[in-house]
């Protein structure tokens, strides 16, 4: 991931597996041997209401919390706490309104499709929360599909000093990740009892 980030032009990436930072701490490690990289880890929080990106921690969040324990324990790690596609309708459950209470709103998923990101966009305007955007690459071909520009994502989104990039994952794309998430739950689960 960090090799087809640098290719696509990237500085950094953060990496917010679900519920674990393991990936994030294995790509900051894996990020030492390249030149003007970073990686900040993190991971993306099943809250009861949905999915918080908690970013720059180093240890996990217990999962099935409210929202607001959720970002209480991102803090507490010294991170800060964003709604992930807080109105995907592929996602189950969304944070929905529920995003005012994190540090900022994913405005432009680029797995979701337009509805949900303009309601997320209009919502996070409405309220003046800051903005981010995200690939939500779960593989290498579609890192750096959208995405924030800033100096130190931890200080900068907060205080709304981001700029965002993005475009949709291509219809191509997001049918071979659904093949490939649907293959895996399969082989992973008994075919007869």
């Amino acid at each position: 991931m960090i090799e087809s980030a640098i290719r696509k032009g990237l500085e950094g990436i953060i990496i917010t597996d679900h519920d674990s930072v393991k990936g994030g701490l294995v790509g900051k490690e894996v990020a030492k041997g390249y030149r003007d990289f970073t990686v900040v880890p993190g991971a993306e929080v099943t809250s009861r209401a949905g999915h918080i990106l908690a970013i720059g921690i180093d240890e996990n969040v217990q999962k099935g919390l409210s929202v607001e324990e959720t970002v209480e324990l991102i803090h507490d790690l010294g991170g800060i706490a964003v709604a992930s596609h807080p109105f995907s309708s592929r996602v189950r459950p969304s944070v929905g309104n529920h995003c005012l209470k994190a540090d900022g709103i994913e405005v432009f998923n680029a797995t979701n499709r337009g509805l949900a990101n303009s309601r997320a966009s209009s919502l996070a305007q409405m309220h003046g929360r800051p903005r981010t955007a995200g690939s939500d690459a779960h593989w290498a071909r579609t890192i750096g599909t959208a995405g924030i520009i800033c100096d130190d994502p931890l200080e900068d989104i907060p205080k709304r000093r981001v700029d965002l990039f993005g475009d949709y994952v291509s219809t191509w794309n997001m049918g071979v990740f659904n093949f490939r998430q649907l293959a895996s739950a399969l082989l992973n689960r008994s075919l007869w009892k």
